[in-house]
């Protein structure tokens, strides 16, 4: 369990470092994911920099369907940095999670992305089954339901 749980934080991680390179918030956030993946040596940061300015540029230099592909790749790219960083010394898991919480948050609406089997959205969610079909959905974080119902019988 702890090691899916740290594969999805840095899946999450990745998503969220591709969403941010083509927004205002990027400024802001890069410098902060250069430092944490520098863990204080100044080189790491520097390379941790240059990364980040090659996503952004990437990014930048693309557009529709080749965006998203782009941001995707991007995605992918991070998630295995992260991966490695967490693998390296997970003492930086709270830090992480922590940034990337906090960049999400900042991240416009509309602005979430996903890779792989993973689901993203910037509002709703539904996951339905039919005709014997099967359904699942996994969160991870905090979920509160709109006006929710008391237990019990459903009123008539």
């Amino acid at each position: 369990m702890p090691g899916e749980v740290l594969m999805a934080l840095a899946q999450f991680g990745g998503q969220t470092v591709a969403a941010a390179a083509i927004t205002d918030v990027w400024e802001a956030v890069r410098g902060r994911f250069a430092r944490l993946l520098g863990r204080g040596d100044a080189r790491k940061t520097q390379v941790a920099e240059q990364w980040l300015a090659q996503t952004r540029q990437q990014l930048a230099g693309a557009a529709g369907s080749g965006l998203e592909q782009a941001r995707e790749a991007q995605a992918e790219r991070w998630a295995g940095r992260f991966a490695d960083l967490l693998d390296e010394d997970p003492s930086v898991e709270a830090e992480l999670r922590a940034l990337v919480e906090e960049v999400a948050a900042r991240l416009p609406a509309g602005a979430v992305s996903a890779a792989d089997h993973s689901v993203a959205a910037g509002r709703d969610v539904s996951i339905t089954a039919s005709g014997g079909g099967t359904a699942a959905g996994v969160i991870h974080g905090n979920v509160t339901p709109p006006n929710p119902t008391s237990p019990g019988p459903a009123p008539h």
